[in-house]
């Protein structure tokens, strides 16, 4: 045997020794979310997913890697890990919108939600709330960023413990093959946001007449949140409400006092602010 032939064959020795380092590591942290999952089976929820948390740990996976992986495999290996043990601690699907059955919204959950997880596509917005809405155990991904056709919105907007709420945006990390084709989608579930750290607050505020944005914009700041008017619904034809959609660049809580506040400065012509949910800033 050449020097060289030895030389490859201790490197790949040393590569089975690493194979199956990692596959004790990997089997030492399943069996902790197992106690976790034991832990958790009283608490009464039917949602592992915690985006934030999540969030958080890609955040700091993705800053602290040094090797010459590209950001889409380490992500992709997490996201694979991540949704996995989720899966068994408390077993979810996913329901998907895709327009015109667009294979690259299922390609964006996918990447997201990994592998072994169960999903469904359907073309209109409205079966995916109406799953989401019957069973708590599912998870919504719904198109997001085309304001034209961004209405299902509305239907979270009545607020209420079982509506569901929005939890993450996909994708979470771009991704330079432009696999995703510049889709961009929100993702929602029957169970609380919660801050990661980097994070975005949509709220429906709903008057009794037509408000400007520059109004609404004033109003926000007033009450010491900053954001914006990013789209406004006109009543329909049996309704009086007018709604419109906020972008908080922080996360508000449905308990912050300055809703409160909100709701003075609006005068006669406010009626409620719901908070939809919140999601975790994706890494570009």
């Amino acid at each position: 045997m050449t020097t060289t032939n030895t030389k490859l064959e201790a490197l790949r020795v040393e590569i089975d020794r690493l194979d199956a380092e990692l596959l004790s590591v990997l089997e030492k942290r399943v069996a902790i979310v197992e106690d976790i999952a034991a832990a958790k089976k009283a608490d009464g929820k039917a949602l592992a997913f915690r985006p934030g948390r999540e969030a958080s740990i890609l955040r700091n996976i993705l800053k602290s890697h040094s090797s010459k992986l590209p950001d889409t495999v380490i992500a992709a290996i997490w996201r694979e890990l991540i949704s996995a043990v989720g899966w068994m601690q408390q077993p979810y699907s996913v329901s998907i919108t895709a327009p015109d059955k667009s294979v690259g919204y299922w390609d964006l959950a996918r990447f997201h939600f990994g592998s072994a997880t169960p999903m469904k596509l359907h073309q209109l917005p409205t079966v995916v709330l109406r799953e989401v809405y019957e069973n708590p155990a599912t998870l919504g991904v719904l198109p997001w960023l085309t304001r034209e056709r961004d209405t299902w919105w509305t239907q979270l907007a009545q607020g209420g413990e079982n509506v569901p709420k929005i939890l993450a945006a996909l994708p979470f990390l771009d991704n330079p093959s432009g696999e995703f084709e510049d889709l961009n989608s929100l993702v929602i579930g029957q169970a609380e946001p919660e801050p990661s750290g980097d994070d975005v607050t949509l709220m429906a505020l709903a008057t009794s007449e037509e408000v400007s944005r520059a109004r609404l914009t004033e109003n926000l700041t007033k009450a010491g949140l900053s954001g914006y008017c990013a789209d406004s619904r006109t009543p329909d034809a049996g309704g009086s409400d007018w709604l419109h959609l906020i972008e908080m660049p922080e996360f508000v809580a449905k308990t912050d006092p300055r809703l409160v506040k909100l709701g003075e400065i609006g005068g006669e012509s406010f009626i409620k602010a719901v908070i939809l949910g919140a999601y975790a800033v994706p890494i570009k």
